[in-house]
C-alpha cells in the first residue's frame, strides 16, 4: 500500500484559478519524497489537498488507502503537518504546549520529545513568543514529530533559516523520521538540504507533474552533456527532441538529455559530434534537473506525451 495516492486531481480556486491540473502520483510508504518547483506551481495546495485541509475540485486523494476527505487524519492515518506559517501560542511556554498535544495524540512518545529538545538546544521553560524563527520551527517540528506520524506533510520549513539551524532541522528530521518509520512528503525550495535527505522526489511546474520517481532512477535516466569542440566554434547542431536547456557559449554545447526518448550512449554521442575535443556526461544535480525541466516545461511535456 501507498503512503499518498493521488489521482488525476484538479483543484480549482474561486472558479477560474487552476492552481493542479490532473496530478497523479504516489508517495511509497517509508520514503521520504520531494515535492518541488517554483512560486505558484501548486505544492501548498497538494499538500493540503493530503492533509484534507483542502478538497480537490476533481479527483481523489487517498491517504493509507482512506479517502483524504472523509476520515479524520490524526486518529485514523496519525498524520502530521508543518507549515512555514504554523505558530504556536506566543504566551504559552513549549512545556505547556507539549502538555497540550500528548493527550491529543495517543501515539506520543514523550522521551523521543526530550530527545530532539536536548538535540535542538531548547529551553522548555521559554515562552514560544521568546524564540527566533529557526527555535520556532525547530519548536514546531518536535511537536510535529513527537506523536509518530505515519506520515508527516512539511511546507517549505527551511524558510529564512540560517546554514546551521537548516542542518540541525534536518538531523532531528531524519533521526525522528528513522526511529518512527515516519513517511514524508516535504515542499521546499532549498534544494541543497533536500537532496541530501530524500530518496524520492516530483517537480510541478503551473500546476503540472512534470516528474516524479526515486532519485536514483531519475538519476540513470537524465545527463547533463557538455561538447567542446575542436580548434573552432562549434556548429550549431539540430537539437534532438530529447535535448532541454541546450545553451551554446563559444567551443562549448551542453544540454540535458533523457535517456527514455534518446541514447546516452557514449559511442553515440560520438557519431553525433565527431570532431568534438571532448564530450562528457555527468549526473546533475538535483537544482540542474529542477531548473532545467522547469524553464522547458512544454518541451518535456510534449515529450510525456508522444512517449
Amino acid at each position: 500500500m501507498n503512503a499518498i495516492e493521488v489521482q488525476d486531481v484538479f483543484y480549482r480556486y474561486r472558479r477560474t484559478v487552476d492552481a493542479l491540473h490532473g496530478i497523479t502520483m504516489e508517495v511509497k510508504v517509508g520514503a521520504i519524497h520531494g515535492l518541488i518547483g517554483p512560486n505558484g506551481a501548486g505544492k501548498s495546495t497538494l499538500l493540503q489537498c493530503c492533509a484534507g485541509l483542502r478538497y480537490a475540485t476533481t479527483g481523489r486523494v487517498l491517504v493509507s488507502g482512506h479517502d483524504a476527505r472523509r476520515v479524520d487524519p490524526i486518529s485514523t492515518h496519525a498524520l502530521g503537518y508543518l507549515s512555514e506559517a504554523i505558530k504556536l501560542p506566543p504566551k504559552m511556554t513549549l512545556a505547556q504546549v507539549e502538555r497540550f498535544i500528548a493527550p491529543l495524540h495517543p501515539r506520543w512518545d514523550a522521551a523521543l520529545a526530550a530527545s530532539l529538545r536536548a538535540s535542538f538546544g531548547l529551553d522548555a521553560s521559554r515562552r514560544c513568543g521568546s524564540l527566533s524563527r529557526g527555535e520556532h520551527m525547530k519548536a514546531a517540528m518536535l511537536c510535529a514529530l513527537a506523536p509518530r506520524p505515519t506520515l508527516l506533510l512539511m511546507d517549505e520549513p527551511f524558510t529564512g533559516m540560517d546554514v546551521l539551524v537548516k542542518d540541525e532541522i534536518v538531523r532531528g528530521l531524519l533521526a525522528g523520521a528513522l526511529d518512527s518509520g515516519t513517511t514524508i512528503l516535504i515542499a521546499s525550495h532549498d534544494l541543497v538540504e533536500l537532496e541530501t535527505i530524500i530518496d524520492h522526489v516530483a517537480i510541478l511546474s503551473r500546476g503540472r507533474l512534470l516528474v516524479s520517481g526515486a532519485m536514483e532512477a531519475l538519476r540513470e535516466r537524465y545527463r547533463r552533456v557538455t561538447v567542446v569542440a575542436g580548434a573552432a566554434a562549434i556548429g550549431a547542431p539540430v537539437a534532438e527532441a530529447s535535448w532541454m536547456g541546450v545553451e551554446r557559449a563559444g567551443r562549448r554545447l551542453s544540454f540535458m538529455a533523457d535517456a527514455t526518448h534518446g541514447s546516452l550512449r557514449a559511442d553515440a554521442m560520438q557519431q553525433r559530434f565527431p570532431d568534438a575535443e571532448l564530450i562528457t556526461m555527468e549526473e546533475p544535480s538535483l537544482r540542474e534537473l529542477f531548473a532545467t525541466l522547469a524553464r522547458d516545461a512544454d518541451r518535456h511535456t510534449a515529450l510525456e506525451k508522444s512517449a
